[in-house]
């Protein structure tokens, strides 16, 4: 679908380019993830708990990466025998557990991956313009929110459409 002021041609270029970037961003994380002997979704949850710092929860971990609760309950028990994720009782619900990496998980390379991939791209990055800079990070957040958002919304439509299907 096009849509705004810009030629066709150049929005699908750049959907096009999009569609590359992100095709080569899940190569770079699949041979990571193969270099560290985990699956693709294993890798994504753990760069998950580890961006958020000791705030994760099963429920926004199964949330972030699409899972359901029994899924991502195999896959927190999955990293956990290796020690690459320990549960701790959340301090003001005594239900639920919050998610940080363990030990086995801090000593791996293969969370450094942000360090990687600028280290790959440094240069590229680096011969942006300071206004240039400003405008590629402002396109990419706008990018990264929009699909984050679309997807939730998909996925909760979609959720809504497969229960009222089973009841009927």
């Amino acid at each position: 679908m096009l849509v705004g002021n810009m030629r066709p041609e150049t929005q699908l270029g750049i959907e096009d380019l999009m569609r590359e970037l992100s095709s080569e961003l899940s190569q770079v994380y699949r041979w990571i993830a193969e270099q560290a002997g985990l699956n693709q979704t294993d890798l994504m949850g753990l760069y998950f708990i580890n961006r958020a710092d000791g705030t994760a929860t099963p429920k926004s971990l199964a949330e972030h990466l699409g899972l359901t609760t029994g899924a991502t309950a195999i896959l927190l028990n999955r990293l956990e025998a290796r020690d690459y994720i320990v549960r701790t009782p959340h301090p003001t619900d005594r239900r639920g557990v919050l998610l940080s990496l363990g030990q086995a998980a801090r000593e791996q390379e293969f969370l450094k991956l942000r360090e990687k991939l600028f280290r790959l791209n440094a240069d590229v990055i680096a011969d942006l313009s300071p206004d240039e800079a400003v405008i590629v990070r402002r396109f990419i957040v706008r990018i990264v929110t929009n699909t984050r958002d679309s997807l939730r919304q998909f996925r909760t439509t979609e959720a809504a459409k497969g229960l009222r299907s089973k009841s009927e």
